[in-house]
């Protein structure tokens, strides 16, 4: 069967028409650089594709949680490490305030430099992230964590919540700590005190500090003096004689000593001392029966577990002669938690908490350098079996294209070639 020109025709256009869908189908690959452009260029390949590029953007959204966890993590660390700073300088201005040369100036500018300090500390604890989150107020981001209110207490508005982000399919990390076991349970030897109480205690404590005494201390006799409130306190002390030391646990009520009396003379076969009480002065004599040296250390009121600006309970120890007469100097005595050194411990365990909340912090930011490095591993694997799928062989492209245009260009010099030709060449 012959076919006529104008068939002839229109299959060479349509011919024509595909050789040229498929060299702009190459130069699209080339320009590109992909191997599939569309799921029908390979329909398997493109759902294995499909996959590792979701794959890819899970784990793109996994390395951006570990950057973001990184980042408040070590703003916690940064935080932590300058309150500790600022707690070390508090002891190093304690210490020097307990060395007995300061006078009543220079004490008071060391007062005006710790509340500097607590301010500074206030201030590191509300630190907020690149996001302006609050660090360390649980999940109340938005709240400030800590407000110093106007006595000079600070209160914690945050709440125990610790944020965390996933960082891979099965594992989440932390991005903070809490400002409630950071910065508010201290363990002291009373039980868990805050921060700032514990700032405002050393205070305390060193406004005092001319006044108190750790222990005192008499040859063979000494006269005591119970300052009290209205209320009857339950006291223990430390008694030692020549005979030895016992712990006095007694009751101890204004204008009635007579308890303390018995009980310290119950603990006589103990110490070897023995007390009088002389009732008009409610004053307690003491007297060792083998003229040894006298010492009263150790004060515990129940009650008193902070130092205090105001001392209302406090012991007076008078060293005396046989006949009563002062041979000392009075010392002043307090509960121990009122003593410049029992703060400055529980500054130092201040201290000893924030490293090693310090450390959590550390702990939380290696798991995620860890699964970071994990994730850029598996993210290599995926990367280059994305480019196994997807990316063109471009010189297998070129020699294909050139081969197109080679083909294209002789199909079209053909085809021009026989449409010269007419009827009588035919016919000849």
């Amino acid at each position: 069967m012959q076919i006529s020109s104008k068939v002839f025709t229109e299959q060479q256009v349509r011919q024509f028409g595909k050789m040229n869908e498929n060299i702009q189908d190459l130069q699209d690959r080339v320009s590109s650089g992909k191997n599939i452009l569309k799921a029908s260029d390979d329909p398997i390949g493109a759902v294995h594709l499909s996959a590792a590029q979701e794959q890819k953007q899970i784990l793109d959204r996994f390395e951006k949680n570990v950057g973001f966890a990184q980042s408040r993590l070590r703003l916690g660390d940064q935080t932590l490490n300058e309150s500790i700073s600022i707690l070390t300088r508090i002891a190093e201005l304690t210490a020097q305030a307990g060395n007995g040369i300061y006078d009543g100036f220079s004490i008071k500018a060391i007062l005006t430099e710790i509340a500097q300090l607590k301010e500074a500390a206030v201030s590191l604890a509300n630190t907020r992230d690149s996001q302006g989150q609050s660090l360390f107020s649980g999940f109340n981001t938005n709240e400030t964590s800590f407000e110093m209110n106007s006595d000079g207490s600070v209160q914690y508005n945050g709440d125990r919540g610790s944020h965390s982000l996933q960082i891979s399919e099965s594992m989440n990390v932390k991005t903070s700590i809490d400002g409630g076991s950071t910065y508010m349970r201290v363990q002291t030897p009373v039980g868990p005190k805050g921060v700032f109480d514990i700032i405002d205690e050393v205070q305390n404590s060193i406004s005092s500090t001319g006044e108190l005494s750790d222990f005192g201390q008499a040859d063979a006799n000494a006269r005591l003096e119970f300052s009290l409130p209205e209320n009857a306190q339950d006291w223990s002390f430390s008694l030692s004689g020549a005979k030895g030391s016992a712990t006095i646990s007694t009751n101890a009520e204004p204008g009635n000593l007579q308890k303390v009396v018995d009980d310290i003379n119950l603990s006589s076969p103990s110490t070897g001392i023995v007390a009088t009480l002389e009732a008009e002065t409610q004053t307690i004599l003491l007297s060792d029966d083998q003229n040894g040296t006298i010492a009263i250390r150790n004060i515990e009121i129940d009650g008193q577990d902070a130092a205090e600006t105001d001392i209302v309970s406090r012991l007076h120890f008078t060293p005396i002669d046989e006949a009563g007469t002062a041979v000392g100097g009075m010392r002043t005595l307090a509960d121990v938690d009122q003593l410049l050194g029992t703060n400055l411990l529980n500054i130092r365990a201040a201290m000893d908490h924030l490293s090693l909340k310090q450390t959590e912090l550390g702990a939380f930011e290696m798991k995620a350098t860890v699964q970071l490095q994990a994730i850029e591993s598996r993210k290599l694997v995926i990367t280059k079996d994305i480019s196994k799928l997807n990316d063109a062989d471009l010189a297998k492209l070129v020699t294909d294209l050139q081969a197109q245009l080679t083909n294209r260009e002789a199909a079209q010099q053909a085809f021009a070639k026989i449409g010269q030709q007419s009827l009588f060449d035919f016919i000849r």
